[in-house]
């Protein structure tokens, strides 16, 4: 066996790991000049890349219309406004997420309830949604967690029997299918990042669509202030740039292909890592009504088939020249920004029955807890990697597991 790259070895992968995402092309770069020599850089004040790229984003998803704002937490944040969301309003929301998901309920007034993920995935557990329904309850927030589109047949029948409307976060999954729908279009409405680590990627913004043309037209109108002049309406000025906007168009159509690179990518990972002891796919099977994209390639790792704790793994395949991280560390109920009851809107009277209700802590959501607490690792699927990187991967983790006996005592820094 060779000496892990940790210990003093020769690493299995020498070369840089690509970087996601590059801005590199000339087309990229003549969009953004575009946009900056028409001296228009705001789309109030005449520019039509944004609306360009509104539409192109649009017919791409079967959606009645689209809106651009200024990054993927708005977006959020827009999409909850639009159906109404607000003070005295509850939304449940996925243990497993990042934390804009819920931070965007209480940008909105309301208060954010987590439920529960599925054990052996990291979606919407439909049933514990079901279970954190209240009379309160305005609508649930279905995260698409790391491209993998969610059980939206249960969760839709649940949400109709109830009378709950569907916010889809769609920051992982630019391009995902769900028998044959794209992403975002699966329920009332979808609210899609285009930040710089995304599918598609401009640096900074996002997306909200509906097929419904009155929550777009209410998208519209508080992403611009509300429109306070003409409707007497209250809404922020979430605007995104037009160079963002000459950017996204140049950047979409690549999207699709290079979403096949991302599932041949875990294709290769998920079938030379079906063996590995204390390494499981998540999700841990792929249901033929959904097409994933893969913004991230989760494992459940198990210590205790490996002898090696999960940090310490990650660490020694980082220093195999992959770049294998522990990804998210808390569910989002153990959050401060949640568990501190500081925030606005849990002093609002509107919210105070749902604050004294103890809706945060640890062993509310007991399958996210232990997953995100000791089993959770994340690989990129990113082109342009592709088989040599994912080849050298699963190489990467069966050296480090084959030299397990090598491990034993403190982290190496």
């Amino acid at each position: 066996m060779s000496k892990l790259a940790l210990l003093g070895g020769d690493p299995v992968r020498s070369d840089p790991y690509p970087e996601w995402p590059a801005y590199s092309t000339s087309e990229e770069a003549e969009a953004v000049m575009a946009a900056l020599e028409s001296g228009n850089l705001c789309g109030a004040a005449g520019g039509t890349f944004n609306t360009a790229f509104e539409e192109a984003f649009a017919e791409w998803c079967v959606a009645g219309g689209a809106v651009t704002c200024n990054s993927g937490s708005s977006a959020i944040h827009v999409a909850l406004a639009a159906i109404g969301v607000g003070p005295g309003d509850e939304v449940i929301v996925p243990a497993y997420t990042y934390y804009a998901s819920g931070t965007s309920v209480l940008m909105s007034g309301a208060i954010p309830v987590f439920a529960d993920i599925r054990p052996g995935q990291a979606n919407l557990d439909p049933e514990a949604f079901e279970a954190s329904i209240t009379d309160r309850t305005k609508a649930v927030m279905v995260v698409h967690a790391d491209g993998i589109p969610a059980d939206m047949d249960s969760i839709s029948e649940i949400a109709a029997k109830h009378g709950i409307r569907i916010v889809e976060d769609c920051s992982h999954a630019h391009g995902a299918f769900y028998k044959g729908l794209r992403t975002g279009v699966l329920g009332d409405v979808g609210a899609f990042s285009i930040q710089h680590k995304k599918i598609l990627s401009v640096g900074e913004g996002g997306v909200v669509v509906s097929r419904d043309p009155e929550i777009v037209a209410c998208a519209r109108s508080f992403v611009n202030l509300g429109n306070g002049t003409q409707t007497g309406e209250l809404g922020p000025n979430l605007r995104m740039g037009e160079m963002h906007g000459a950017l996204a168009l140049v950047r979409m159509k690549r999207v699709d292909e290079e979403n096949v690179q991302r599932r041949r990518n875990a294709d290769l990972i998920r079938k030379q890592t079906a063996d590995l002891p204390g390494i499981r796919a998540v999700p841990d099977d792929i249901p033929d009504a959904v097409t994933p994209v893969y913004y991230n390639y989760i494992l459940s790792y198990d210590s205790r088939e490996t002898g090696i704790p999960r940090a310490r793994f990650a660490q020694a395949v980082q220093a195999e020249g992959i770049p294998l991280k522990c990804g998210f560390y808390q569910p989002l109920h153990l959050l401060p920004v949640f568990t501190n009851l500081e925030a606005w809107p849990y002093r609002l009277d509107e919210n105070r029955a749902s604050v004294e209700k103890g809706l945060y802590g640890e062993g509310k959501c007991p399958v996210a807890e232990a997953f995100m607490a000791q089993g959770h690792l994340e690989l990129k699927m990113h082109p342009p990697a592709s088989d040599r990187e994912m080849n050298e991967t699963v190489e990467a983790m069966k050296k480090v597991i084959e030299n397990a006996g090598d491990l034993a005592g403190p982290e190496v820094a």
